[in-house]
This record gives C-alpha cells, structure tokens and sequence, in this order.
C-alpha cells in the first residue's frame, strides 16, 4: 500500500454503484478500495480487498446491526465508508455519529428526503413539476397511471397500470399512484461543493433501462435541467456527487421522478468525459475546495451489458504461446493476449513464444515493438512438433490452431486455450474465495 493512502470501504460492493466506483477510484494514489458485501455478491469479483460476512445494513436496520456492522471493520483501518445503496446511504448517514470512520453521505436530512419519493415531491412541488399522486383509486379519472413504491430503488415495483380492475387486486400499502409519464426520460448527473455551490450538471437521455438502470445514454440540453439543479441544490444539502431523474409529460414539460444523494450507476457517461464523479467526492470528502471541473468537449453515447468474470482453481507457473493469429491477428496486435502478457510479467511468469512463424521474426517482433516482451523465443521449422519444447506440469499453452491446441493436450496433459478464452485468463478470482 502506498503510504497515506486512505482506506475507503465501499459497500455493499456488488452494486452498479459500487462498480463504477471501483472502476473510476481503482488507479488512484490517494485511496485504497475495499470491496464491503453482507450476500453473496458479484463484488468478490471485482474488489482485491474484500471483508466478506458483514452485517446486513437496510432502511430497517437498528443501531445494534449498524454498531456490529463498525465493530466488523474496526481491525481494517477503514477511513471513510462509501455507501452503494440508497437504503444502506440513508442508514448510515442516520448513524453516522456512532462510526470512528467518516461516511461518504450528506446530512441525515437531505438522505431522508431524497430516500422518499413523497418526501421529495412535498419539498419541491412549489417550486417543480412533479407528477400528480392520488391519494385513493376513487380519484383517477383517466388510464394508465403509473405505480412505484414510495421507498425503492431501480424499477422494483414499478410498473404501468392501465385499467382500474388491476389496482383493486394490488397492495397498494407505501406505494405511490402517480399520473403516467409517457415520454422521453433524463438523468442529470450534479456536483456540490463543500460551500454548497452546484459546479457542475450534465443532462443525459435515457436511452434504454434495464431493471431501472440506464444501460445506453447520449447527451441532452436545454436550459430547464439547469433549472432544476439549482432549485433542488438550493432546498437540499447536496455534498459530492449525486443526481436526479425527470420525464416529459404530454406536454412536453420536465417533471422530476426522484432525486438521489449518490452517483448514478452509469455516472461513468461523465467519468468518459473527464469528470470522475466517485473521485472528486473522495476528494471533497477528504478536505479539498473544489470550484471548478473541466468536461472534455466531445459528444459520448455509452451502452451497457453483462461483463463476465471468473473464479478458477488454475495454477500456472509458465505460459507457452502462439505468435501467428495469436499475438498478431489481422495484421495487428492482440490487445486483449497483451494485456494477458503484462498480467504474467506483473506476476513472474515466464511468457515464452513457440512458433512456425514464416520470415525473419525479430524484424516482425521489432515491427510490432514487442522485442524484448518475453521471456524466451523458441522458433521452430513447419515439420517440428511444439508439444516437444513444452515442459514442466504446471504449464499452459495459448494457440489459436485447435490442431495444435489438442496435440500439445494429449502429449504434455496441460491446460490448452484459444484466443477467445483470454478474458478467463484475466485476473480471476481464486475459487477458494468464492
């Protein structure tokens, strides 16, 4: 660990949240992360560090769960708590007095409020469109309308109603009946500095959302998201990184859906612009007068899907690889077999070239700038077998041919892969530890 860097818990560490906190804090020299997960998570996966088993923190927890919850951290040296949920944020922003470490939260107020959409809508509608709520079935004049839990995150529960028959067969108990909002969707990703000033929006269309998450977004503008930042910044006190969300009536007016004193889980829309949200609320948090942040001037589309990652048993001491439509495809480099390199050198395991390679290699090799990449070049003639220079049990071999792959298979019994399995090869999780 780099010296002064300070130990950050971010839990729980499975989320959308956490990932892209993971993702935009993993290479800083000022913060070491530590991955926080109560269930099994895909957190494992991702946070090197991990404390496992922890107390489950909800809205509903009390302060015995959050006391227990400290005193399973107390030996870490944590020193600041990123909380990755809206429910674990409002908890321990509540509690946060009992914690030795510092939470990464605004005041117990704003929390609350931003933690209920009926809370939110009262302190707002004076001055912002919000949807109309009705109070009881009785009041609905006109289908669909639209339902959501008051207290809820994503889209749990939330779904469009289009004749009354399907509301008289609901629990309606802590859900909010709403007006239905047809049109275009936004986040609008926001910073608060520490004297309160909003130094920063960024507006972005909804473009598709999966299990309430934005998975592809593109920028948006007008004035009116501007609007609404500063009047939603000016009634609540919003430190660091947060947002909110706002949809088109039938009218085509902005009305506000929620707001959150947390980044957003695809916050990585700015981070790909310049402006590392997770990052500069560390650094808000830590002490530092931020009043400025500068956007890279170029339009961005994100889209997300699943990432995989995996656990292994795999034990390997020395890599044996292809050259031709391996380490070289297409006339280019193979990134993603690169990158493996690096991980082994990183590592100390010797990476060794076995090829058939027709032509001069070492011009090639210093063509591609990759001459004094690897450990050990073994060239070999078109009649000669590579299973022969392949020794030692804990070996594995990488070779696009499966010709190759399966001979090398039979004759040395060590694991054999083809270009496309190189993301398994990518730093995964010890099985162990699953």
């Amino acid at each position: 660990m780099t010296k002064g860097r300070k130990r950050i818990l971010v839990y729980p560490c499975g989320t959308e949240i956490a990932l892209e906190i993971y993702k935009a804090v993993e290479f800083s020299t000022r913060f070491e992360l530590w991955g926080g997960s109560s269930n099994y998570d895909h957190g494992r996966y991702v946070y090197k560090k991990h404390i496992d088993n922890l107390p489950f923190i909800s809205d509903n927890s009390n302060k015995e769960t959050i006391l227990e919850f400290q005193n399973r951290i107390k030996d870490y040296g944590i020193d600041y708590i990123y909380p990755a949920m809206d429910g674990v944020l409002y908890k321990l922003s509540q509690y946060a007095s009992l914690f030795y470490c510092k939470i990464i939260a605004p005041d117990f107020n704003t929390a609350r409020i931003t933690r209920s959409k009926k809370l939110t809508y009262q302190l707002l509608e004076s001055d912002i469109s919000v949807p109309k709520i009705y109070e009881n079935i009785s009041e609905i004049k006109e289908y669909p309308v639209f339902v959501k839990p008051d207290i809820g995150q994503g889209s749990y529960g939330a779904q469009k109603i289009d004749n009354e028959s399907i509301l008289q067969n609901m629990n309606l108990e802590d859900i909010l009946l709403m007006e239905y909002l047809p049109d275009e969707e936004y986040t609008v990703d926001c910073f608060t500095n520490n004297s309160g000033d909003l130094i920063y929006i960024s507006p972005r269309y909804r473009k598709r959302i999966k299990n309430g998450i934005s998975v592809s977004s593109a920028a948006a503008s007008g004035h009116e998201f501007e609007e609404i930042a500063l009047t939603i910044n000016e009634k609540l006190d919003q430190r660091g990184g947060w947002f909110f969300q706002v949809k088109k009536n039938t009218a085509g007016k902005l009305v506000l859906l929620e707001v959150a004193s947390r980044i957003a889980g695809t916050s990585a829309y700015t981070r790909s612009k310049g402006v590392n949200l997770p990052l500069l609320t560390l650094y808000l948090y830590t002490g530092e007068h931020i009043d400025r942040v500068y956007e890279n001037n170029y339009d961005v589309v994100i889209d997300r899907a699943l990432h995989n990652s995996y656990a292994t048993d795999l034990y390997y001491d020395t890599v044996y690889i292809d050259y031709d439509d391996t380490i070289i495809f297409n006339g280019k480099i193979n990134s993603k077999i690169i990158t493996f390199v690096y991980q082994c050198i990183n590592n100390n395991i010797p990476v060794i070239i076995i090829t058939k390679h027709i032509g001069d290699l070492n011009e090639d090799l210093q063509k591609y700038r990759l001459s004094d990449l690897f450990d050990k070049i073994i060239h070999i003639k078109q009649t000669e077998n590579k299973y022969e220079y392949i020794t030692g049990k804990n070996s594995i071999f990488i070779d696009d041919s499966f010709g190759e792959r399966e001979i090398v298979h039979k004759k040395c019994n060590v694991p054999v892969f083809d270009t496309n399995m190189i993301e398994f090869l990518l730093n995964p999780l010890e099985l162990s530890k699953t």
